[in-house]
């Protein structure tokens, strides 16, 4: 009893404590500074879903498959750091999910336009 009233108040006092990150932007013009927060990895998902969508039609279905796999790549790519090699292998994931998510066709045609092959996987 006493394990659980340590972790409860464990993950209470850090969920009390994380802060997001805020990011201050100078505005010159009118010597006001303004808050900005920067992107979080649902919204970078949303629009990964989004490029591929405009790209190749998706259903609603798919599109919700997507936007959850480009948020665990975010978190994943977050998770690694400044390591290389880990996003490497991450890319690497993600292309296949990507492979093995898409029909033949669909993916040749994404995986050909390589600009938004590589906005998709890294």
């Amino acid at each position: 009893m006493k394990n659980l009233i340590i972790a409860f108040s464990l993950l209470f006092a850090v969920g009390v404590s994380a802060q997001s990150k805020t990011t201050i932007i100078p505005n010159s013009a009118a010597g006001k500074t303004t808050v900005a927060a920067p992107k979080s990895n649902v919204e970078k998902a949303k629009q990964n879903t989004a490029d591929l969508n405009a790209f190749t039609p998706l259903s609603t279905e798919k599109q919700a498959i997507f936007t959850e796999l480009f948020t665990t790549k975010y978190r994943m790519m977050t998770d690694a750091g400044d390591s290389a090699e880990r996003k490497q292998i991450v890319s690497g994931i993600i292309a296949k999910k990507l492979e093995a998510t898409l029909d033949g066709p669909t993916f040749e045609k994404v995986k050909n336009n390589t600009a938004l092959f590589q906005k998709l996987i890294n």
